[in-house]
C-alpha cells in the first residue's frame, strides 16, 4: 500500500512542468566585457542570454518576446530612451545598467528611469550572473502572482470582439496575456478563408493570441466534443479569466458554447458572459467593464471584419458606440461592455477532486 501510495506521489511529481530558463536580454557592443559576461550566463541552464548589440534590435526584440531581465549600458545612443520605454510599457521587466560610466549626471539620468539594479565595469562572471539571476527570478516571480491569463471565448469570428474587445484592450494595456478560442470559422456568415484572416487581424490589434476550432457554423453543441476543445485551451494556458457567450442569446450556437464553456471552465476563478447583439432582453448584467479609454482598439478590432462590417449594421461603428454609451451609465462610466457575473474570485485554478485540474478532466 505504501508503494502504490509512493508511486502516485511520484507520477504527480512528474506531471510538474520544468521550469522555463529565465530570459535576459544583454544589450551592448561586443567588448571584453559584453562577451565576458555572455560567457557566464550562457553556462547556466537557468538562464537564456539573448544578445543584442544595438538599441534599434534591442528595441524589437523586446517586443517580439517574453523577458525577464533587460541588462543594458545606456552609453549605446538611444540607451536610456529605450529603458524609459520598457519602464512605460511593461511593468514587470527588470532593467540592469551595466556600464563603466560613474559620473553623476550619468548615474543621476540612471535612476530617474527607474532602474532595478545597477553593476559597474568591468566585473566578474560571478558578479554578473548573481545579481542578473536574482532580478530576473524576481521579475518571473511577481509576473506569475499578478499577471492575468485570460481566455475569450467565442463560438464564430467576431463574437468576442463585439462581446468584450474592450475588455480584452484593458487587460493587455496591464500586460495580462490573451487568448481567443473561436470555435467555428463562420462558414455561414461568409468565405471562411477571408473571415479566418479577418480573425487574425483582429486577435493583433487586441494583442492576442487566437485559436481556431473545427466545429461547423450553425451547428454547434454542448456535447463532449465542444467541451474538449474548450478543455484542451483551458489546460494549456490556465486561464485566471474566462469570458464567454451568454446563455440569453437568440443563436444556438452562442447558447450552447455558453453551456459547454461552463462545463469546461468549473475550475477557473474568474468567469465572465457577455453581450452578443443576438442576446435578449433578459440578459441581465451584474459587472460593467469601464472601457472608456478603450472604445478605439475595440473598434479597431471589429473594423479588421470588413466582410462582415459591410453587411451588418450591428458592427458599424454608431451602433457600437451607442451601446457602449447606453451600458456606461449604469455605473457611471461613459461607455462599458456588460458583463454577467457566473463566478469571481482571487486565486489560480482550483484541483477538482483527485488532484487533476477541474479544466482537465
Amino acid at each position: 500500500m505504501k508503494t502504490a501510495k509512493v508511486a502516485k506521489r511520484t507520477a504527480k511529481v512528474a506531471k510538474e512542468p520544468a521550469a522555463d530558463p529565465l530570459n535576459i536580454l544583454l544589450v551592448d557592443r561586443y567588448d571584453a566585457g559584453g562577451s565576458f559576461m555572455r560567457e557566464g550566463v550562457d553556462g547556466t541552464a537557468k538562464a537564456r542570454l539573448i544578445h543584442a548589440a544595438d538599441i534599434a534590435t534591442a528595441s524589437r526584440m523586446v517586443g517580439a518576446q517574453e523577458l525577464d531581465l533587460l541588462a543594458i549600458d545606456p552609453r549605446l545612443a538611444g540607451g536610456f530612451d529605450l529603458i524609459r520605454e520598457v519602464k512605460a510599457h511593461n511593468r514587470w521587466l527588470a532593467v540592469m545598467v551595466v556600464t563603466a560610466n560613474q559620473s553623476p549626471a550619468f548615474l543621476r539620468q540612471a535612476v530617474q528611469c527607474r532602474i532595478d539594479g545597477l553593476l559597474f565595469k568591468p566585473v566578474t562572471r560571478g558578479q554578473f550572473m548573481k545579481q542578473a539571476l536574482l532580478l530576473a527570478e524576481e521579475t518571473r516571480n511577481r509576473r506569475n502572482r499578478q499577471q492575468k491569463r485570460v481566455l475569450a471565448i467565442g463560438a464564430h469570428p467576431d463574437d468576442v470582439e463585439l462581446g468584450c474587445g474592450g475588455a480584452l484592450a484593458k487587460h493587455h494595456s496591464r500586460g495580462d496575456l490573451l487568448h481567443i478560442l473561436t470555435l467555428s470559422r463562420g462558414a455561414a456568415g461568409g468565405n471562411v478563408s477571408v473571415r479566418a484572416v479577418e480573425a487574425q487581424h483582429a486577435a493583433k490589434l487586441l494583442g492576442a493570441t487566437l485559436e481556431f476550432g473545427d466545429l461547423p457554423d450553425a451547428h454547434i453543441s454542448e456535447s463532449q466534443s465542444t467541451i474538449s476543445i474548450i478543455q484542451a485551451a483551458i489546460s494549456k494556458l490556465r486561464p485566471t479569466h474566462v469570458y464567454t457567450h451568454s446563455l440569453e442569446d437568440t443563436h444556438q450556437d452562442h447558447r450552447a458554447v455558453h453551456t459547454a464553456s461552463l462545463v469546461a471552465a468549473r475550475g477557473v476563478p474568474n468567469v465572465y458572459c457577455y453581450q452578443s447583439p443576438s442576446s435578449t432582453v433578459e440578459f441581465s448584467p451584474n459587472r460593467f467593464v469601464d472601457i472608456t479609454d478603450f472604445i478605439k482598439p475595440k473598434l479597431r478590432a471589429i473594423g479588421a471584419y470588413k466582410s462582415q462590417v459591410d453587411r451588418s449594421t450591428m458592427l458599424q461603428d454608431d451602433v457600437i458606440l451607442a451601446t457602449a454609451r447606453y451600458w456606461g451609465r449604469y455605473a457611471g462610466h461613459v461607455m462599458a461592455e456588460p458583463m454577467r457575473i457566473v463566478r469571481q474570485r482571487d486565486g489560480q485554478m482550483t484541483p477538482d477532486i483527485g488532484g487533476e485540474y477541474a479544466a482537465g478532466n
